[in-house]
C-alpha cells in the first residue's frame, strides 16, 4: 500500500440481508453479512451499526387576533445507537468472500417504526467492516421496520 492508499478504504464491499421485511422489538434481528475483499487488509471487527431517528414538528398559532402568526417548530434527536460485533479480527486477502449469520437482541425502551403527519421513528442500519488507520468500509444505509 502506498502512501495514499491510508487515506482510502480497502477495496472491499458488505452487504446486509435481513431474514425477512419486518421484526417486532420482542425477536432479534437476523440476517447474513455478505463480505468480499479485491485486496489484502486486516480487519478489527465486522459490525452491523443500529441507530434509531426520531424527528417532530409542531405548529402554534401565536401573535394577535389581528395579526395572527403561525410559528412552527421541527426536532431531530438519535434515540439510541448501538455497534454489534459480529466478527472478530479478520485478515482479508484478494478474492476473500464470506458469509456471516447474525443474530441480535433489539434494545429494550426504544419505539418502534412510527409514521405520522407530526412525528416519525425510523430504525437504520448499516454493515461496518472496521480497519485500524485507514477508513472503515461500509454497506448502504437501510432503514428496518420494527413492531410492537
Amino acid at each position: 500500500m502506498g502512501l495514499f492508499g491510508r487515506f482510502k478504504a480497502p477495496k472491499a464491499t458488505i452487504s446486509v440481508m435481513l431474514n425477512k421485511d419486518t421484526y417486532s422489538l420482542k425477536e432479534p434481528l437476523t440476517g447474513t453479512v455478505n463480505v468480499s475483499s479485491s485486496e489484502e487488509f486486516d480487519a478489527d471487527e465486522v459490525r452491523l451499526e443500529i441507530w434509531v431517528n426520531e424527528w417532530t414538528k409542531a405548529t402554534e398559532k401565536q401573535g394577535t387576533k389581528e395579526k395572527p402568526i403561525t410559528v412552527t417548530a421541527q426536532q431531530n434527536s438519535v434515540l439510541h445507537q448501538s455497534k454489534n460485533s459480529i466478527g472478530g479480527q479478520m485478515q482479508f486477502t484478494d478474492g476473500f468472500s464470506d458469509s456471516i449469520d447474525f443474530s441480535i437482541h433489539l434494545p429494550s425502551g426504544v419505539p418502534p417504526t412510527y409514521r405520522s403527519q407530526n412525528a416519525r421513528n425510523t430504525w437504520m442500519m448499516k454493515g461496518v467492516i472496521a480497519v485500524k488507520g485507514r477508513p472503515d468500509v461500509t454497506s448502504h444505509d437501510m432503514e428496518v421496520v420494527i413492531t410492537y
